[in-house]
């Protein structure tokens, strides 16, 4: 480089917004980074870092960051980020993520375990909830209807609970014998997992 030319920014790279990022929140103990500390951290702008955030919204979680005094009195400190990802396809929010998803789930079903406090009454398949994202690629409505279609599984009253506080409910109950009948027509669970669940929660 020619005496008194201008150097060039080195390139921002997301690998070390994520590590900077994660050193921040270790140290204060806290659940976000600043901008402002961030920025800092990594030798560059605020502004230049904001701007960097919004050209890449995918991956980031961003908030804005409070502080509350003894008194109650609440306090704005700026935008935090709470999160960084490497990819989109990590980022929950994104539909890179829900396409990751449907693809590792495709033919895949989950099965739940029915607890009574802490004692296991049986295993079940059931549709997702629709509040959340896993009834798009989980259990779906779909998936649970070919299954049953199929005549893999069947919709039962279950009941569950003791003497005084019994409750009813309709699912799909589920022992190793469906299992193996739902996985040698060409599915795959996560039976063996939630076993391996069920003896931690022993």
């Amino acid at each position: 480089m020619q005496p008194g030319a201008p150097s060039s920014k080195p390139e921002l790279k997301i690998t070390e917004v994520h590590r900077i990022v994660s050193l921040i929140q270790k140290v204060n103990c806290s659940t976000f980074a600043l901008i402002t500390e961030t920025a800092s951290e990594l030798g560059i702008k605020k502004t230049a870092l904001m701007q960097y955030i919004e050209d890449n919204p995918k991956l980031f979680d961003v908030i804005e960051a409070t502080s509350r005094s003894a008194k109650g009195v609440v306090k704005t400190l700026g935008l935090g980020i709470k999160r960084v990802y490497l990819t989109p396809e990590e980022n929950p929010a994104t539909e890179e993520w829900l396409e990751k998803m449907k693809a590792l789930w495709e033919k895949k079903i989950h099965i739940s375990s029915q607890y009574y406090y802490s004692q296991l009454e049986f295993h079940h398949i059931t549709v997702d909830s629709s509040q959340g994202k896993k009834n798009l690629y989980r259990n779906t409505p779909e998936k649970i209807q070919e299954l049953e279609e199929a005549g893999l599984i069947t919709k039962t009253e279950c009941w569950y609970g003791g003497f005084s506080d019994s409750y009813k409910i309709e699912t799909y109950r589920v022992n190793s014998e469906v299992i193996k009948a739902i996985e040698d027509a060409g599915w795959t669970t996560d039976w063996e997992e939630v076993l391996e669940e069920n003896k931690r929660d022993r």
